[in-house]
C-alpha cells in the first residue's frame, strides 16, 4: 500500500504537467469549475446528511428551483455552499491570505440563514460529536486554541508541502470544533482554499456511505491516537485523483 510521501511524488509530478497548461482558457475554466464546485458542494453536504441528490443540487444552485419533499434547510446548505466555493476561489484571485476574519467569513456563508444566532461566531458552549469517542475542546479554550491554529499556521505554511498543510488545517480545526454546527464544511473548505491557493484543484471528498466512515475514522484516529497517517494518505489520495481528473477536463 503506498504511504503518503509516495504519492506526494506522484502529486507534484501531476501538478507540474498542469501548470505546463496554464494559462488555461477562460470559457472552458469556467465551465469546469461551475461541475467541480457543484459536485464538491453535493459531497460536502451529504457526509453532514443532506439528501439532495446531485441533480436537485444543480437545480436548486444553477435555478433556484425547489426540489418538493425536501426542507429548507437542505436548500440553505446547498445554496451557501456553492457560494462560499465561489468566495473561497475570489479568495484565491484577490491573493487574500487565510485569517481568523476569513474563517469566520466562510463559516458565515456556510450557516447563512440556517443558524443567524451561531454563524461565523465561535462556541461559548461545548459540544459532543456523534458517534466519535473524540471529545471536543472545553468552549473556554476555544479561543486560545484557534489562536494556536493560526499561530502554528503562520509557523508551517512555508515548510510543510500544500497538500500536507491543507490536511492539517483541515484536521486540526474540526478536531478544535470551534463552531456549533457546521465545521465539517467549513474545516473542508479552508483545506480547499490551501490547495487553491498554492495551484491545486479542488479536491472532494466524496459522500458515499463506504467513503464517509472510512473519512470519520481517519480522523478519529487522528484525534483519538494522534496517528494522522490514514487522513494524511486519504487526503494525498484525493488530491491526486482531483489533479488526475482535472488533466483529463482540460485536455
Amino acid at each position: 500500500m503506498p504511504n503518503p510521501t509516495q504519492i506526494l511524488s506522484s502529486i507534484d509530478s501531476l501538478k507540474s504537467q498542469l501548470d505546463a497548461h496554464r494559462p488555461l482558457d477562460s470559457t472552458q475554466l469556467k465551465k469546469i469549475n461551475e461541475a467541480i464546485f457543484l459536485e464538491y458542494t453535493y459531497d460536502s453536504n451529504r457526509i453532514e446528511g443532506n439528501t439532495l441528490t446531485l441533480q436537485e443540487t444543480a437545480l436548486v444552485v444553477q435555478k433556484g428551483i425547489t426540489v418538493s419533499g425536501k426542507n429548507l434547510t437542505e436548500h440553505l446548505e446547498a445554496i451557501n455552499h456553492y457560494e462560499a466555493v465561489e468566495y473561497i476561489q475570489s479568495l484565491v484571485e484577490n491573493k487574500t491570505e487565510l485569517s481568523e476574519r476569513i474563517l469566520k467569513d466562510i463559516h458565515a456563508l456556510v450557516l447563512r440563514g440556517i443558524d443567524k444566532e451561531n454563524a461565523g461566531k465561535f462556541r461559548n458552549v461545548n459540544v459532543k460529536i456523534a458517534g466519535s469517542k473524540f471529545m471536543p475542546v472545553d468552549s473556554v479554550k476555544v479561543i486560545d486554541e484557534m489562536e494556536n491554529y493560526f499561530a502554528w499556521y503562520n509557523e508551517n505554511k512555508s515548510k510543510l508541502h500544500p497538500v500536507i498543510l491543507s490536511a492539517e488545517m483541515h484536521e486540526r480545526l474540526v478536531t478544535i470544533h470551534p463552531f456549533i454546527d457546521g465545521n465539517g464544511r467549513t474545516s473542508r473548505l479552508i483545506m480547499n482554499l490551501i490547495l487553491l491557493q498554492h495551484g491545486f484543484p479542488i479536491a472532494n471528498i466524496i459522500g458515499t456511505n463506504d467513503n464517509r466512515l472510512k473519512y470519520y475514522n481517519a480522523l478519529e484516529k487522528c484525534q483519538v491516537e494522534n496517528n494522522c497517517e490514514d487522513f494524511h494518505l486519504m487526503v494525498t489520495e484525493i488530491v491526486e485523483n482531483s489533479l488526475k481528473e482535472y488533466l483529463r477536463l482540460i485536455h
